[in-house]
């Protein structure tokens, strides 16, 4: 039990430094290539996100290989789109994945999820990274 009380506070300091860089990634500015055309994208694609029930596994499951993993796969993100038409969203695939530095022209939000030791979600935040 001690051991999980000292790495909870670890890794929510963690969660709050990769939405600071997520944050200045942001700011750093955007290349615009051309963009893709709107995915469909689904209003209830997270709808199955519940802190302290969600297993890695269904996460997994329902999303797919992340586009980042940190902390030995406790924190886990998807780069996510946003379809304003049907509120959805939708998964994007990480540009730049064997050319270099992502781009991170096509999505509009980050999925950072983090997991305990037993991998149940700890908490998630939608993060905003295209304006």
């Amino acid at each position: 039990m001690k051991d999980e009380e000292v790495r909870k506070p670890r890794a929510v300091k963690l969660f709050h430094c990769i939405i600071g860089l997520m944050s200045a990634l942001t700011l750093t500015g955007c290349v615009t290539d051309t963009p893709t055309p709107l995915a469909h994208g689904s209003p209830n694609l997270l709808n199955f996100l519940a802190d302290g029930k969600t297993t890695q596994e269904q996460v997994l499951t329902r999303l797919g290989q992340p586009s980042g993993s940190f902390e030995s796969g406790n924190i886990l993100t998807y780069r996510l789109g946003y379809n304003p038409q049907s509120h959805g969203y939708f998964l994007v695939e990480r540009e730049g994945r064997n050319t270099g530095w992502p781009t991170w022209s096509n999505a509009s939000f980050s999925l950072v999820l983090v997991f305990n030791n037993a991998d149940i979600l700890q908490s998630h935040s939608l993060v905003k990274v295209n304006q």
